[in-house]
């Protein structure tokens, strides 16, 4: 979660910060009859910081789990913090009391800094304006009703991806992003992609990219001490500081030219439907466009950018798992062969007879959470938990992967073993599924979650229907087995990998063709 400032390169900046901090730690120690969650043992100033790597923190936090239980309590130079690491603490904290429990920290790195703002994942609960976000984010995308809109658009994208592996699939990694970033574009800009030259299909990823190399949210140094922030980008040790000017530049891009390519075509007549110009018209009509721009601006930057980061990572995520674990791919391409036959794609009518496609769907989630570390929740006033004393004014962290990876609950949780959801009972089922986990928690919710599960969904009910997968070769002819690692961002992407791609059969080839070839006539 947070960045080690002395392992940084940051140690001369903030040792004058530290000497204050470490005055009014001693000045204001907690009461010691208060009895706060179980943690790692804390000193003087540093509290835990000294004990956190600067990557893989959710497994560290999983490791402090293990020790002192689920309900974790830890300090980072006075940043009170809640780390939980089970979906029943989740559930009792975030989502049965979440009118404490649902804001979000000061997050100077993402919002101060980088401009993520006012970005409904990022703004306080009481801020002015999430409400409104989320409420249109809801409509649009988080109704099983609404989604179906969007039927058309996804066909169509999963034709043009299905047949982009078929003829260069060594380029998989370009398709995934062009892929998720069409369905993000059309349905939020109004904006068709028809190639992959398209100005737009780089620019968020360019952006999240530059987000990304700045940790995960909350995690920089300026959000430990808040002043950084002021420290001119060229002093020496201020890397930090010129990560996020570069970012600013790119999310600013980001959010405002396909906004202002729809503000455009609205004023000239001839935007498409979409999220962005219905808002946009519906504003105009109410006399509230110069209030609400900045909210419509942002709200389609988050689903922009929460949209196409998350779904690409889950969509190469599968692609790895399908390579590494070929014997379940093959059952999926079963499965798919009985229920759907082989004279058309399969569709989301189809899902509920296919269980185990289903399964692998839960089991990518759970084998690789898109954000291991969630977003970070802040809990506005103290609580009493378990006979614990949870104290106000602190960051709450969802530890995902640790809910992902309990062995309690996940046997022999590295191994990608889709089964395991196939032998649920229903008494466990709910418990056990990851969408109850990776899409947050609470109030906080992820509002697309239904849009983007459904697209996830069709893509690889599509490639099982067409596509055979398989370990890649290297000029040799040996056999190159991909290891299943993961960057430790904000975003868990797979670090890049081969496989090798082709077409089942003829006929699957033509069925590809002659289905676009029938949605674009």
């Amino acid at each position: 979660m947070f960045q080690d400032p002395v392992s940084s390169g940051y140690a001369w900046i903030v040792m004058p910060v530290v000497c204050v901090m470490g005055i009014v730690y001693l000045l204001g120690l907690s009461n010691p009859r208060r009895r706060l969650p179980p943690g790692p043992k804390r000193i003087p100033v540093l509290g835990n910081a000294h004990q956190l790597p600067s990557s893989s923190q959710e497994q560290t936090f999983k490791s402090w789990a293990d020790e002192h239980g689920d309900l974790v309590y830890a300090d980072f130079f006075g940043c009170r913090t809640l780390i939980i690491n089970s979906p029943s603490i989740a559930r009792d904290l975030l989502d049965k009391r979440g009118a404490i429990y649902s804001s979000r920290p000061r997050l100077v790195t993402q919002v101060e800094l980088i401009g993520w703002y006012p970005n409904t994942a990022f703004l306080p609960y009481q801020a002015a304006g999430r409400r409104m976000q989320r409420r249109w984010i809801q409509a649009a995308f988080g109704e099983k009703d609404a989604i179906r809109k969007y039927n058309g658009l996804q066909l169509r994208e999963i034709c043009t991806f299905l047949s982009n592996l078929m003829h260069t699939p060594a380029d998989f990694t370009m398709h995934i992003t062009r892929y998720t970033a069409a369905l993000i574009l059309e349905s939020v800009y109004g904006h068709r992609i028809t190639s992959l030259d398209d100005e737009y299909v780089t620019l968020m990823d360019h952006a999240m990219d530059a987000t990304n190399a700045t940790g995960p949210a909350g995690s920089g140094i300026a959000d430990i001490f808040p002043l950084l922030k002021y420290v001119p980008a060229w002093m020496p040790g201020a890397d930090f500081k010129r990560k996020a000017m570069y970012a600013r530049e790119l999310v600013w891009r980001a959010n405002h030219l396909p906004y202002n390519m729809v503000r455009k075509a609205v004023t000239s007549g001839s935007a498409r439907p979409s999220f962005v110009s219905e808002l946009i018209e519906k504003a105009e009509k109410a006399g509230r466009l110069a209030e609400d721009e900045d909210y419509i601006r942002y709200a389609a930057g988050v689903l922009y950018s929460a949209g196409t980061d998350t779904t690409k990572t889950v969509l190469r995520t599968f692609f790895l798992a399908m390579v590494l674990y070929p014997e379940v791919y093959h059952k999926a391409q079963a499965e798919v062969d009985r229920v759907v036959g082989n004279n058309r794609l399969p569709t989301l009518e189809d899902r509920p007879n296919l269980p185990y496609l289903d399964c692998i769907l839960k089991e990518t989630y759970r084998w690789n959470p898109p954000v291991p570390l969630g977003i970070p929740h802040y809990l506005t006033e103290d609580d009493e938990y378990e006979g614990y004393h949870v104290p106000g004014d602190s960051t709450v962290i969802t530890n995902l992967w640790s809910m992902t990876h309990d062995e309690r609950t996940y046997d022999a949780p590295a191994t990608f073993r889709p089964e395991r959801f196939l032998d649920a009972t229903s008494s466990d089922g709910e418990l056990e599924d990851p969408r109850n986990i990776v899409f947050g928690h609470g109030r906080r919710l992820c509002p697309g979650r239904l849009f983007g599960d459904a697209s996830v969904f069709l893509a690889i009910a599509g490639v099982a229907a067409t596509l055979n997968i398989d370990k890649a070769r290297d000029a040799e002819g040996n056999v190159i087995t991909p290891e299943a690692k993961f960057f430790s961002s904000l975003i868990s992407y797979p670090e890049a990998y081969d496989c090798d791609i082709t077409p089942r059969s003829p006929a699957a080839m033509s069925l590809v063709a002659e289905t676009l070839a029938s949605i674009s006539a």
